[in-house]
């Protein structure tokens, strides 16, 4: 996804523990991972996706998926294709984790040129010149995954430019691949229609039988924005969506104020398995957008369609006689009377006999059946299945329903989860260890011993002396904390202790709890610290905070291995040593080994007074290519030894490294100098004196990272590219001016001030 966090490259893959979520743990974790060998649309909004599951069943065997387009138009690609990587994800120890490198799948041409802004948005509207951004160069939302018997299927879509006026088409693919074969192309196209409307912002889905359904928004000088769809049958023509375009709804008004436009259209699939459910935006009136949400089918429902919807027995205390009860759903137009069901346990059948009522359209009637089950064995979990056998059933696949149910030890806890600390946190200390107790069994549980193992420390162990009922979780605190003041990571295990306990493999659980690299602490109100920090495309003034650290990671430099760069420094304090290291192992710890400035004596026997000097940034032949941590530390009180010991005067500011090999443009990019000069009433000239004599991007953000304003083409102007900001409408605060060139990825960062 596109990824708004100081320090990552907004190109990043987000994971959320679904487990813990779904059972409504307090502290589920979520973990960030780049995607090597990646390049991104350098003038944009990133938009990486991943794979989203359709259908009822999931084979969690399975790796995660991830796609991105790369356009042979961008720095570094050499021919239009996408990339897939695959996720093995491990909760337990989130750093035994691994994002594989791509798969590379070539396509068919494309031009993924369009940008987030006013440049060349492919959505032009009627009576006025202001086109909206149709949000080209990222995968549109949301890439739908379905699994069938002999194989899986992924539908990616995203824009292309379709002729020389800036007209926007679909580019659709579908991938496949099953238990021996990799990812490759079934079949891809281009939708569009020869009638001067661009169609872009689309989300596909497929259904169960394999037909595809693509809704999309369309707008043209004659068109106001508007949705549709259209689709095509599984076996037709390979590459063509053969359904004619229909109309979701028109818009009525158009966009003036902005152009921005809403970002968010989706698609996925009722459990019905055939009904496509579609979200968009269009303008009711001038400047005033709505949302509209439209069910389809590419046909009606089945004729006397029925299955078992639910079967309603749960997990318990159980007997040798228990009986099954479930619920039928009519799935079609008509009544239906006299259905055949049939009751099936690991695998063997029980009964077949027949439901004797009427189910109407659309609802679902509870029905027990005659035979009961034997489910007496303790700590057993049975797999019970019900379906409906309705002769000329119109459709099969949902007729039946499957539910495992599990005969309950009466005396069972264990730990559920590891609440607090957990995953990465900051400046970890001695902490509060807090955890979930379940109670898995029937019969409530009381006094019992639970511990707590630390880094292969001493057990430290504590009663639980309340109550915790039959299926219940409960918090549970320990009095004595746990000691994570290192920096890295930390390995605990928590287990309950109870001598009645009927089933031990529940007992304990284990976690692994990052403690993040430190933000330590100085004093700097002399003027020790960085007053400008340049290097590798940043240009950064900044005042030292109260406690003597920032965080600029929002702010990237870009730098490659086996080269040497000058970071110039200006501060207002000498008699300094000044450090500078490079996580490029990312594990948060920044050792010796990762120093590129080692102890630099910065202006020797100097006090109090402006100083500026050139020291050497050394980046190893071997360094990690990718996005970095970078942090700088200088001392007023003798040389740096660690990333986080304290430093009674001097400043740490903590920045962004990209590494990897740069072309000549971004060495001229980098050779640049960016000047930002106000001209009062907030409004700013950013100049860009520089060698590089191809297109130059501007971009504005925040100090959250998210981007304010946006200009493709910036023009030339007396021997350098100048622009024009008005920041008049912004908030008052610190932005950051980015400029680059369209074909580089290197870039130029300034600051201004608005007041």
């Amino acid at each position: 996804c596109t990824v708004n966090i100081p320090g990552y490259s907004g190109n990043d893959a987000l994971v959320f523990e679904r487990e813990v979520m779904l059972n409504g743990g307090d502290n589920p974790q979520m973990a960030i991972f780049s995607l090597p060998e990646i390049v991104y649309n350098p003038v944009q909004v990133k938009s990486p996706e991943p794979a989203n599951l359709l259908g009822t069943n999931i084979n969690t065997d399975l790796p995660g998926y991830f796609t991105y387009l790369q356009d042979d138009a961008w720095g570094g690609v050499d021919f239009d294709h996408i990339k897939v990587w695959e996720l093995d994800m491990n909760w337990g120890n989130i750093s035994s984790s691994t994002m594989s490198d791509p798969l590379e799948i070539p396509t068919d041409p494309f031009d993924a040129g369009e940008v987030f802004g006013n440049g060349n948005g492919a959505l032009f509207q009627p009576g006025t010149n202001q086109r909206l951004a149709g949000h080209g160069g990222s995968i549109s939302f949301a890439t739908n995954f379905r699994p069938f018997e002999d194989h899986n299927s992924w539908l990616i879509t995203f824009n292309t430019f379709i002729d020389n006026n800036d007209r926007g088409g679909i580019r659709w693919i579908e991938l496949r691949n099953d238990d021996v074969s990799s990812w490759e192309i079934f079949q891809e196209g281009t939708y569009s229609i020869d009638d001067g409307h661009s169609r872009l912002m689309s989300s596909s889905a497929m259904d169960a039988n394999g037909n595809i359904a693509l809704a999309y928004t369309t707008g043209s000088n004659d068109l106001k924005v508007s949705l549709r769809y259209t689709g095509r049958y599984d076996g037709d023509e390979l590459g063509q969506m053969t359904i004619a375009e229909e109309i979701i709804i028109n818009g009525n008004g158009v966009r003036t104020n902005s152009n921005r436009y809403g970002d968010y259209s989706h698609m996925t699939m009722d459990p019905d398995d055939f009904t496509f459910w579609y979200t968009g935006d269009y303008f009711s009136s001038n400047n005033s957008w709505r949302t509209q949400i439209a069910a389809l089918r590419l046909f009606g429902p089945f004729a006397d369609d029925v299955g078992v919807s639910a079967i309603l027995n749960n997990s318990g205390s159980l007997s040798s006689s228990e009986p099954v009860e479930i619920s039928i759903r009519n799935y079609s137009l008509e009544p239906i009377s006299d259905i055949p069901v049939e009751l099936i346990v690991d695998g063997d059948v029980i009964i077949s006999e027949i439901y004797t009522g009427t189910v109407n359209p659309n609802q679902a009637n509870t029905y027990q059946f005659t035979e009961t089950v034997n489910m007496s064995t303790v700590g057993q979990t049975y797999t019970i299945e019900a379906k409906t056998n309705l002769d000329n059933d119109g459709y099969i696949p949902n007729d039946g329903y499957v539910k495992e149910i599990t005969h309950l030890f009466n005396k069972d806890v264990g730990v559920f989860e590891v609440s607090s600390p957990n995953g990465a946190t900051e400046n970890l200390e001695d902490e509060t260890i807090i955890i979930k107790v379940k109670n898995f069994g029937n019969y409530t549980a009381s006094e019992f011993d639970i511990e707590y193992v630390l880094d292969g420390g001493a057990p430290v162990v504590q009663t639980f002396t309340g109550y915790i009922g039959s299926g219940e979780v409960v918090n549970f605190t320990f009095d004595q904390e746990g000691d994570f003041s290192a920096s890295g990571e930390h390995n605990i295990t928590v287990r309950t202790l109870w001598n009645l306990d009927e089933n031990t493999p529940n007992d304990e659980i284990s976690a692994v709890i990052y403690n993040l690299l430190c933000r330590p602490v100085s004093e700097c109100s002399v003027g020790h610290g960085f007053e400008v920090f340049e290097v590798g495309g940043i240009n950064n003034s900044s005042t030292c905070n109260e406690d003597g650290y920032s965080d600029f990671t929002n702010l990237t430099a870009n730098l490659e291995p086996g080269s040497t760069y000058g970071l110039t420094v200006t501060s207002n304090y000498g008699s300094q040593y000044m450090t500078v290291w490079i996580d490029f192992n990312d594990d948060s710890l920044l050792t010796a080994d990762e120093m590129v400035v080692d102890n630099y004596n910065f202006a020797p026997g100097e006090g109090s007074g402006t100083y500026t000097e050139t020291m050497d940034l050394v980046v190893p032949a071997d360094a990690a290519n990718g996005a970095h941590l970078m942090r700088a530390r200088s001392s007023g009180t003798g040389t740096i030894a660690t990333a986080c010991e304290e430093i009674l005067f001097g400043e740490t500011e903590d920045y962004s490294v990209q590494i990897g090999e740069l072309g000549l443009g971004d060495y001229e990019i980098n050779d640049s100098s960016l000047i930002i000069v106000s001209s009062g009433n907030n409004q700013f000239e950013a100049s860009l004196f520089t060698t590089y004599d191809e297109g130059v991007y501007l971009d504005v953000f925040n100090t959250l990272g998210q981007k304010v304003g946006y200009n493709k083409r910036v023009p030339i102007l007396n021997g350098a590219y100048k622009l024009t900001i008005d920041m008049s409408n912004m908030s008052a605060g610190v932005y950051y001016v980015r400029m680059g060139g369209q074909a580089t990825t290197t870039f130029k960062t300034s600051k201004l001030i608005v007041k």
